[in-house]
């Protein structure tokens, strides 16, 4: 069956992320609230090998109860409930991408993401929203691990491609090229990129430029636009209550651009249970 984009929301967490709240049942009731049909749950992933954002990410023992809970909702819900995982683009996981969560675990789709870069300061990883004054060197370390994600083929979209913007603040040649690597980049290989609403409720950013949203940032999305990628919205709710508005900030963020956003293909039956069109 084919879904328009204001039919569905493809990226949510709950509290299995460690740092959202609400149950799933709680996230489906303000999607239906909402008028949404489709509710796609993409935690972040945890990895079978290693720690990984402790205390800032589910464990991997933890798997299979959001995967029950997930597949839960599907069974008593009206909506279509699909079961995802948002992935940092981590090449020496790639195989458990792929062989496991979309393999022999059977998600349904998976988001490619980057969410941390190392912090000038300290050296440490740290989540780009908290990092400001990023130096040019790491922004074009981003766009080159971003850029690798899209090319791995193992997304169904990547996310927030201009979170990087949170913390490479000023406008000028270097984030007009980064962007323009992203974009292309996504053009290249056929990867719709994400408008994401969730940074539109956060506190905004300043910049040489005049205050604007941590993300998404309209310069991108303009460079976007003319290049013509594919592109999707999402809510990247964290709270129950923020599935409907945030994805309403998305929409719009869109509409005032004169985006076009994708549809979507959706048979639990096929191979290919999820497609962008």
């Amino acid at each position: 069956m084919i879904y328009t984009q204001d039919k569905v929301n493809l990226h949510t967490h709950s509290f299995y992320c460690i740092h959202g709240t609400g149950r799933i049942s709680e996230y489906v009731s303000e999607a239906e609230k909402a008028g949404l049909q489709v509710l796609g749950f993409s935690e972040h992933v945890p990895l079978p090998d290693r720690e990984y954002r402790k205390g800032d990410r589910m464990t991997y023992p933890e798997l299979p109860f959001y995967e029950k809970d997930v597949l839960e909702a599907r069974r008593t819900s009206g909506m279509q409930i699909l079961l995802g995982m948002e992935c940092d683009w981590l090449p020496d996981e790639a195989s458990y991408y792929r062989d496991e969560l979309a393999g022999s675990r059977g998600y349904d789709f998976l988001i490619g993401a980057v969410h941390h870069m190392p912090n000038p300061a300290t050296g440490v990883e740290k989540y780009l929203g908290r990092i400001a004054d990023l130096p040019v060197k790491t922004l074009l370390d981003y766009v080159d691990i971003y850029n690798a994600g899209i090319a791995s083929g193992l997304f169904l979209f990547c996310a927030h491609p201009d979170l990087v913007f949170a913390a490479y603040r000023d406008w000028d040649s270097n984030a007009v090229s980064a962007s323009r690597d992203i974009i292309r980049c996504a053009k290249q290989y056929d990867m719709p990129l994400e408008i994401n609403g969730y940074g539109l409720v956060k506190p905004p950013v300043e910049t040489p430029q005049g205050p604007r949203p941590m993300y998404p940032v309209r310069r991108f999305w303009e460079m976007a636009l003319e290049e013509g990628v594919r592109v999707v919205a999402n809510s990247d709710a964290h709270r129950p209550e923020d599935v409907g508005r945030t994805m309403l900030g998305a929409m719009s963020f869109a509409a005032s651009m004169g985006i076009k956003l994708c549809s979507y293909e959706i048979d639990l039956n096929s191979k290919t249970r999820v497609k962008v069109l």
